[in-house]
């Protein structure tokens, strides 16, 4: 428990540092042009070690191509069962995030990063990571939609050989809101 709670408040205080470090709600281009678009995002999440959840991400460009993308939220998950297993599923709170770069040009994009999922609960995993590849569909405008659809597993799971205590589904999608 201890190693969930200094894994969260690092994660969270990277996030604060880097929304501080961001130039608020606007790029600046290499050739001194100054270009308005949203760098903050709900999203309503399915995948990434979560049934569902909610998330806050923010966006910080490097160039008009190139963006990064840092996300957390809070979600739940409930106990993998098999058929004949007649109980109700133990429920479980899930804190999905991820760092991921984007790659693309005006609203579509190439996705690729890192995610992880802390789950609270009596598990033998509490922390789960591995590599995430999607598609993005980014609004360039505030106020509008974004979307996502990807891929990830984690690597606890194929380096340890084990079985998900979880549903854990290695596709996802979410949608959001930019603003």
């Amino acid at each position: 428990m201890k190693k969930i709670f200094i894994s969260l408040c690092l994660m969270i205080q990277t996030i604060i540092f880097f929304s501080y470090a961001a130039y608020g709600q606007f790029t600046i281009w290499e050739k001194g042009e100054t270009e308005i678009r949203p760098l903050n995002n709900i999203n309503y999440n399915m995948g990434e070690g979560s049934l569902n959840s909610l998330n806050y991400e923010r966006l910080f460009f490097i160039n008009r191509r190139y963006f990064l993308a840092a996300q957390a939220g809070i979600g739940n998950n409930e106990e993998w069962q098999d058929e004949t297993d007649l109980s109700a599923p133990i429920k479980y709170t899930t804190i999905p995030h991820h760092i991921t770069g984007n790659l693309g040009k005006g609203r579509n994009f190439f996705e690729f990063g890192l995610s992880g999922l802390i789950v609270t609960g009596d598990l033998d995993q509490h922390y789960l990571f591995g590599p995430i590849l999607g598609y993005r569909l980014q609004s360039l405008k505030f106020n509008r939609v974004n979307f996502r659809i990807y891929v990830n597993f984690p690597i606890n799971y194929l380096v340890l050989f084990t079985i998900p205590e979880i549903l854990y589904l290695p596709i996802g999608a979410s949608l959001g809101f930019c603003f």
